[in-house]
């Protein structure tokens, strides 16, 4: 498996995305309701998701193609 290189601003988009499936479970707008939490686990859960975002090679146009078509099957 080689490594893919990810640039300042593909790290900053995967942590937008991140951060809205931690709030909204999604990308896709919705009823703009978001769950509860706490700053820092918030934070924790976001970084962690972007660590694990980059280990698979998933950008954030990944997820978000990926929440689109689960919206509009």
């Amino acid at each position: 498996m080689s490594e893919r290189k990810y640039t300042v601003a593909e790290i900053d988009a995967l942590r937008q995305v991140a951060e809205m499936r931690y709030l909204y479970g999604t990308t896709v707008w919705g009823d703009g309701m978001s769950r509860c939490y706490m700053e820092a686990d918030k934070t924790k859960a976001v970084e962690e998701m972007v660590r694990t975002y980059m280990m698979a090679g998933i950008t954030a146009q990944d997820i978000i193609d990926s929440d689109n078509a689960k919206a509009n099957p």
